[in-house]
């Protein structure tokens, strides 16, 4: 199994940890949304609340690890990838698969982290007080950045096509 892909299902495992934990914590009613101040506005039961957040991380975390999977049943011509001939070649078609693979399970693994941060500020604002948004901005300013490297990346590596000699 690759690396990139443990990575992604040790942190799916770490923020279910979370959420066990911060359930035994969490008050009967917990804040489910924020204003852009980071003052709650609407409110779920605790259940609802960590059944909601189990749900997300699981699903992103299927749907990251499905798309791939997902591709190799696709036909090319739906597939949107730069120089797409050279890259779903016959013999080539695996490889690609299995590389945007690990581009799928970093980005994913980014999700996460930035759904463990997201969710723990929201349990801490269950606690008391507006969510720290002193804390949210700067995790979401940083996914945005990761967000548009990873593109960059994802769309330079299949740009070109390698000489073969």
């Amino acid at each position: 199994m690759r690396r990139s892909r443990l990575f992604l299902l040790g942190l799916v495992l770490v923020s279910l940890v979370a959420a066990a934990l911060q359930w035994n914590s969490a008050p009967e009613r917990v804040p489910s949304h924020f204003d852009a101040a980071g003052h709650a506005n609407a409110w779920s039961s605790r259940d609802e609340f960590f059944a909601l957040q189990v749900a997300v991380i699981l699903g992103l975390a299927a749907l990251f690890i499905a798309i791939p999977w997902l591709l190799r049943f696709t036909p090319a011509g739906l597939i949107n990838l730069p120089n797409k001939s050279y890259w779903l070649a016959p013999g080539r078609r695996e490889e690609t698969i299995d590389r945007l693979a690990s581009y799928f399970d970093v980005f994913a693994s980014a999700t996460v982290l930035l759904l463990i941060v997201v969710f723990e500020l929201a349990s801490l604002a269950s606690r008391g007080g507006g969510l720290a948004t002193n804390y949210f901005l700067p995790a979401l300013v940083s996914y945005l950045v990761f967000s548009l490297g990873w593109t960059v990346a994802l769309i330079r590596t299949f740009a070109t096509v390698p000489n073969e000699r």
